[in-house]
């Protein structure tokens, strides 16, 4: 026998399978109408529930109805609707005379705020707001879990649970008997809802039913709170120039978009490191203001080798600004700016941007459509590194050459401003697609970055003093047509126009102190492309020529303008076929030139591949532009410089089962041997991943290498049991026959636990800090806290 009934309000509809059971049923359907009505209108007073439409569905196998009890029983299979609440359990009696419901074996409540509550015996009163659980377990919307043998609801809002356990954990489904990874076991358990907090007493952290650590009384925000105010878990830091230290976070949640944060650090050698962060969110966006500042105490600790480093200073400290808000659905602006007194504080203190080399301060504009692109951003430049070495003796003596160290910062430019707007025309033109790009950049550098590698390499200037202002226009044109037999023909044209404004503040350089110069580079040119297909059984091959001719007049002006976004010059694979193999606007390709190539492509049935090109680029007539010097040097040593360039090629082979690997290089058009080679390699399996490395490059100007360099590198993470890796990295040079760093570590990731312990080096020839030995420690446990530790470490004596 099933019953079902249903009570809204005061109705009632009561459904037997049986018609002997219709009487007990209505008799049970008024108690639990009148149920339905008290705790709807108790809900009532707290404006939340209509009572006109609140709802109360109840299921069983069987009803038992005692008249002089004046309880109902639901019996087998019992699950009772009211509003959101849903419970299940084998047995239901509802004392009418209490108002309390009394559930037990195997129940389970599903609460309107998504907690699902497990339990022996369930005593709750029928507005669900007090009641009492036996051998609980509570799992929230956020996958954590409370469990305790008993608990106690009060108000609808506080839960106390008596010898409990908090986890964000799950359970091991194959060994369900095991503790979870980490948990939180407590003498008593208080989560105020309302408070969003999790009170504890007499409360010990257990790793894998371990305790290890005790607190007579602690809390934290439950697991659904993202932002609350409060101390966060400190960090520990050490250095050989800072100390040892212990940063001690406090987090401010002054409204729901915006909060401080206040992280002071005590070093036991420096004194107190303060830094505070500022975060603001509006409708439009949001930004963000972070200061970092120390009066030190022993300066003198900045003191190599008898000479003061760049933070032998008794105050230093960092600004950082940054910012994005949208204008529209199109258009959006921001910044990020940075201030630093001195160039190695954010590296020596571990303050956030200490990664780069240099740091970049920049202010943007920008807009897009499906037809355009536009960026307007102002650039300034901070060196955040000591003096650099370049061209070491054969010994490895890591002295350094003061002739050819160039990092001052007034050597960095102030770009004011560049601009770049491309648009492609919405409809075809000639059949084929048009688009307009244009460029305009304007920077000062007060002084100039000349460089002086070692003989037989001549000096070049890296950037020139002065202020130098172009505008670029460039028009271009293609259309690609299919010929008979799968022929491909895309005929193409641009012109490319700009004006100079030149005003050098070293004669010098060969450049003009005051001049303005106008330059056109008309082009046209057809690529052609005739790829065959061919099937052997169940591989597909596509193989094929491809060329390209491109006719322009020679380059003005190679010499007498500012080279500043032209100077990075490679030929290989990726270069070959460009119009242009300059990588920017400040110089231009001319003459005639013709270019190579044949390339491949296989499918295998097994999801491998196999792509490879092999080519070459000739100078046909007019002047080469890249045997043409500027004050950079560019395209010595490219490759490019002769009439017949040097040969490119490529091999990417793909096999289909997690391992991948590409060789490219380019080859001396003369006697074949090999002036630049790469190989890569990478390889993934499960969890674990891998990969390889191989480059080798001869002396080159333009790609400002001047000695030899042989260089592998490789990295790994290997997981060696469930969810624990170890991680590795090293880069050797194997010129030098020494590392240039390397890693070592260990890592374990989990759904409710993250942890990891690397240690890295980069060896002393290789750095321009005073150590570059570094071990770091973090770990995280999800929802209740996370750490992190950071020791440099001091350098080998010698």
């Amino acid at each position: 026998m099933r019953l079902f009934v249903a009570c809204v309000g005061r109705d009632l509809i009561a459904r037997l399978s049986g018609a002997c059971g219709l009487i007990a049923a209505c008799a049970a359907g008024l108690i639990l109408a009148a149920m339905s009505t008290q705790a709807a209108a108790q809900s009532l007073s707290d404006g939340t529930i209509d009572p006109a439409t609140q709802r109360l569905l109840l299921e069983a196998d069987e009803l038992v109805y005692d008249f002089d009890a004046e309880t109902v029983t639901a019996i087998g299979n019992v699950q009772l609707y009211y509003g959101a609440y849903v419970v299940d359990a084998e047995r239901v009696t509802y004392d009418q005379k209490s108002r309390r419901l009394i559930a037990s074996g195997g129940v389970r409540m599903l609460e309107p705020s998504g907690h699902v509550i497990t339990a022996e015996r369930l005593d709750i009163t029928d507005d669900f707001g007090e009641g009492f659980l036996e051998s609980l377990n509570i799992i929230t919307p956020e996958q954590a879990r409370f469990t305790a043998e008993e608990a106690e609801r009060r108000d609808d809002n506080v839960t106390v649970f008596r010898r409990g356990t908090y986890t964000a954990c799950r359970t091991c489904l194959k060994h369900p008997e095991r503790p979870p990874l980490w948990q939180i076991r407590a003498a008593r358990i208080i989560h105020n809802r309302e408070e969003r907090t999790v009170y504890y007493r007499h409360a010990r952290l257990e790793f894998l039913g371990i305790p290890i650590a005790y607190a007579p009384a602690f809390f934290h925000p439950d697991p659904s709170v993202r932002r609350k105010t409060g101390f966060l878990l400190p960090s520990v830091v050490n250095g050989d120039a800072i100390g040892s230290g212990v940063t001690v976070p406090f987090f401010w949640n002054l409204a729901p978009n915006y909060d401080v944060t206040l992280s002071p650090t005590f070093l036991t050698r420096q004194g107190v490191l303060g830094q505070a962060q500022w975060r603001h969110r509006l409708m439009n966006g949001a930004y963000s203001i972070r200061l970092a500042g120390i009066f030190q105490r022993d300066k003198d600790a900045f003191i190599e080798d008898g000479e003061p480093l760049s933070g032998n200073r008794d105050f230093r400290g960092s600004l950082r600004t940054t910012g994005n808000f949208a204008l529209s659905d199109n258009w959006g602006f921001g910044w990020d700016i940075h201030a630093v007194t001195d160039r190695t504080f954010n590296r020596d203190y571990g303050i956030s941007g200490a990664g780069s080399s240099d740091l970049a301060s920049t202010v943007y504009l920008a807009g897009s459509s499906q037809t355009n692109n536009f960026e307007l951003r102002g650039y300034g430049f901070q060196v955040q590194r000591e003096n650099t070495v370049e061209g070491l003796p054969d010994d490895g003596d890591p002295t350094t050459v003061d002739e050819f160290v160039h990092n001052d910062q007034e050597e960095q430019p102030l770009v004011h401003p560049v601009l770049d707007h491309n648009y492609l025309v919405g409809r075809p033109i000639l059949g084929g697609e048009l688009r307009v790009d244009t460029n305009f950049t304007s920077l000062t550098r007060d002084q100039s970055d000349l460089r002086n590698p070692p003989a037989p390499f001549a000096a070049f200037y890296a950037g020139v003093a002065g202020t130098f202002t172009r505008t670029t226009s460039r028009v271009s044109w293609r259309r690609r047509f299919i010929a008979p037999g799968g022929q491909l023909i895309t005929p193409f044209s641009y012109l490319q126009a700009d004006s100079n404004w030149v005003a050098s503040d070293d004669r010098a350089a060969g450049l003009s102190d005051s001049r303005v110069l106008v330059r056109a580079m008309p082009a046209v040119g057809v690529e052609y492309e005739w790829p065959f297909l061919a099937t052997l059984g169940s591989t597909v091959h596509t193989f094929g020529p491809k060329a390209q001719i491109i006719v322009r007049p020679d380059e003005a002006h190679p010499g007498d303008l500012p080279n500043e976004d032209s100077q990075s010059l490679v030929l290989d694979d990726t270069t070959l076929f460009r119009w242009d193999k300059f990588s920017g606007y400040d110089r231009q390709e001319g003459g005639v030139r013709a270019n190579l190539g044949f390339v491949y492509q296989g499918l295998l049935p097994n999801g491998a591949s196999v792509d490879a090109m092999f080519g070459q680029s000739f100078q046909l007539a007019g002047e080469n532009s890249f045997a043409l010097q500027d004050h950079a040097q560019t395209g010595v040593g490219s490759g490019l410089e002769n009439d017949e360039s040097d040969f490119v090629g490529r091999v990417t082979v793909n096999t289909g089962l997690g391992v991948a690997a590409t060789a490219r290089a380019r080859f001396d058009s003369g006697d074949l041997d090999v002036n630049s080679a790469e190989i890569s390699a990478i390889g993934a399996y499960g969890a674990s991943t891998a990969s390889i490395g191989y480059a080798y490059y001869r002396t080159s100007q333009s790609a400002g290498i001047f000695e030899q360099r042989q260089q592998m590198n490789t990295a790994a993470s290997i997981e060696f049991v469930d969810n624990w890796s170890v991680l590795g990295s090293l880069v050797y040079d194997i010129e030098r026959n020494s590392a240039v760093s390397r890693s070592l570590g260990l890592a374990y990731g989990g759904d409710c636990f993250d942890f990891s312990a690397v240690y890295s080096e980069t060896t002393e020839p290789y750095s321009d800090l005073v150590s570059e030995r570094q071990i770091f420690f973090r770990f995280n446990l999800r929802t209740l806290t996370g750490s992190t530790f950071r020791s440099q470490l001091q350098p080998d004596s010698e």
